[in-house]
């Protein structure tokens, strides 16, 4: 890019004193290398620039005083140029001082007020120094030659100069005004960063608060999730229990039969071995249907226990998705949804298994509940799942009613529901994004479309322990 310039040297520009007129040219040089640095939009070079400038303006105005010491010059004109020097030095300070403080100076102004700076002092102050100068040498006295000194017989120049010396008033006011504004600022910025500390705070134990009842409230889903189960285990295991009972209460009534033949003078064979067939096989039916109540029960302490404790354990992949299945039976068993299991047999894993039994509960539920409306909408529910190197990989999908981009976008954050006014809490998938990210250390990405179903692929790692989890957040 071609260099700035902001200041064009011109002969008419010198006062008839080599040293000053050598020194404005280099002063030149350097508003003009300010141009460049400006153009190039280097910081640094910038900066350099304007500490160049500072140090080389100081020697130049103790150079234009040691002359007007030197020569005698009149103290009312001295005393109202060194004052033009003292404004300018506190100018560029400032604006040094800004720099450092890592403010940021608009370079375009910071050149105009040079520049116009320039021609005042060189086209003012500075001619008519020179033309004093030269009189006093000349041999005329001080006063005299302040008193008979014009800056021009031409009162254009007169025009520019007035113009020019109004436009550096201007601006040398506008710069104590932005220094008193800075100065009022700056104890603004105090005071708002007290606040800030002090908002922090307050959000900072708001925070603390809304996660303490944030985990009163999952616990209590937690809660409200395990009941459910206990409900449908009641539910389930009242069945080959009353079925025992009911057999136990007949083998009694044969037993009693049975006692009242063997009181008779006489019994015959066939009479008792028919009383005897009918004992066996409603013995049998006593032992099978407490058989599978013990199952049952087996199956439900040990799934009650991985859901209520973080205990880690030795288990079986497809034995966990047997006993979620089997736990939610009673949710299910009324209604026309197919359950689709592909999962191999034997695939050993380690960690909180009842963390993988509250993840695919939660998931069957929400099928149900979201994607099959209850219970009332016919479809089918699947769940593949298998391992793959040292990861588990589970896919869990429905065709049911599926979600929008929308809903898609918020269903892991927290309260988000679609069915506020019909008992949703928003809690569900927000719990089973938590186990699977925190509690197994793993993934899980959904993708679904408004009539096409949902699906959801989660991996983790197939060995889990916390002994290599990181602070909670």
């Amino acid at each position: 890019m071609p260099m700035m310039q902001a200041f064009t040297w011109s002969p008419l520009f010198e006062t008839g004193l080599a040293d000053v007129d050598a020194q404005h040219r280099r002063l030149v040089e350097l508003v003009n290398q300010l141009g460049e640095d400006a153009n190039s939009g280097s910081p640094e070079k910038i900066d350099q620039t304007i500490g160049a400038l500072a140090e080389y303006t100081v020697y130049h105005f103790q150079c234009e005083e040691a002359i007007m010491t030197t020569d005698g010059v009149a103290v009312t004109y001295s005393d109202r140029h060194r004052e033009t020097h003292r404004r300018f030095v506190a100018q560029v300070v400032d604006w040094i001082e800004r720099r450092k403080a890592g403010e940021a100076i608009s370079l375009n102004q910071l050149l105009e007020f040079l520049a116009n700076w320039l021609v005042f002092h060189i086209l003012g102050d500075d001619q008519s120094l020179g033309r004093q100068v030269l009189a006093i040498r000349a041999g005329t006295p001080a006063q005299t030659a302040y008193d008979q000194d014009r800056t021009s017989d031409d009162p254009r120049t007169d025009i520019l100069l007035g113009a020019l010396r109004r436009l550096y008033a201007g601006l040398v006011a506008r710069n104590e005004e932005l220094i008193a504004a800075q100065g009022s600022l700056s104890a603004l910025n105090m005071t708002l960063e007290q606040r800030v500390v002090d908002r922090t705070a307050e959000l900072v134990d708001a925070n603390t608060r809304l996660k303490e009842e944030q985990e009163k409230v999952l616990e209590a889903e937690k809660m409200a999730s395990l009941g459910r189960m206990v409900a449908g285990f009641a539910h389930e295991v009242n069945t080959p229990v009353g079925v025992a009972v009911g057999a136990a209460s007949q083998s009694q009534e044969l037993v009693a039969e049975l006692g009242a033949l063997l009181s008779q003078d006489e019994v015959t064979e066939e009479q008792l071995r028919s009383r005897l067939a009918m004992l066996d096989e409603v013995a049998e039916l006593t032992l099978s249907n407490l058989r599978r109540a013990a199952d049952m029960v087996q199956r439900f302490k040990r799934t009650a226990v991985d859901q209520t404790s973080e205990h880690e354990r030795d288990y079986d992949l497809a034995e966990v998705i047997e006993d979620v299945q089997r736990s939610l039976q009673n949710a299910f068993k009324n209604t026309p949804i197919k359950l689709v299991v592909d999962c191999a047999e034997g695939l050993s894993l380690y960690g909180p298994a009842g963390t993988l039994v509250q993840l695919l509960t939660n998931l069957m539920q929400n099928s149900r509940m979201h994607a099959f409306a209850d219970g009332k909408r016919p479809g089918t529910i699947s769940i593949r799942a298998g391992i793959d190197g040292d990861r588990v990989k589970i896919d869990f999908s429905d065709d049911g009613a599926g979600m929008s981009d929308e809903t898609l976008q918020h269903i892991f954050e927290p309260f988000y529901t679609t069915r506020r006014g019909s008992g949703g809490s928003g809690l569900g998938l927000y719990i089973t994004y938590n186990l699977v990210t925190q509690g197994l250390q793993g993934s899980i990405h959904c993708v679904s479309s408004p009539d096409a179903g949902t699906r959801f692929h989660i991996e983790f790692p197939r060995r889990v322990s916390s002994k290599h989890l990181g602070p909670s957040t």
